[in-house]
């Protein structure tokens, strides 16, 4: 994914306000913010997969900024 502003989202199934990603996804000079999830990753939520983030903003996003299924950590 190149440059892309992703905010106000609403996650309508409780993860992944902004993102929802089943796969490797880069994301370059890139902007997250001001989402919401009622249960994880307001901003980003990685269910499997990779995530990079090169030169972006996640921020603002409620309940946290990034989240990821267990086992796998927290890609920010």
């Amino acid at each position: 994914m190149g440059t892309v502003t992703i905010s106000n989202g609403d996650a309508a199934l409780g993860v992944g306000g902004g993102i929802y990603t089943d796969t490797a996804l880069t994301m370059t000079a890139s902007s997250v913010t001001g989402n919401t999830a009622s249960v994880n990753g307001g901003g980003i939520y990685r269910n499997a997969g990779s995530l990079t983030l090169l030169a972006g903003n996640v921020s603002g996003d409620a309940p946290n900024n990034c989240a990821a299924t267990t086992p796998l950590t927290a890609p920010c």
